[in-house]
């Protein structure tokens, strides 16, 4: 569960950088599954959020293992 608050705060914190009309902001604000939202990064051309998303994704399953 605090692993998830985790991904939570740090999408909320990105969303507020993020243009209104943006798939990624959409994503976010629609609460879809975390994998989508890094598709949609990429998508946006948030190359670097999406790795770094990713990585802290796989600590967060390294960690809850």
């Amino acid at each position: 569960m605090e692993q998830h608050a985790g991904i939570e705060a740090l999408l909320a914190e990105f969303r507020k950088l993020l243009p209104a009309q943006s798939l990624t902001a959409q994503a976010i604000d629609r609460h879809e599954p975390f994998d989508r939202i890094a598709v949609k990064a990429v998508e946006d051309g948030y190359i670097e959020f999406s790795q770094r998303f990713t990585q802290f994704m796989e600590l967060c399953l390294r960690k809850g293992s």
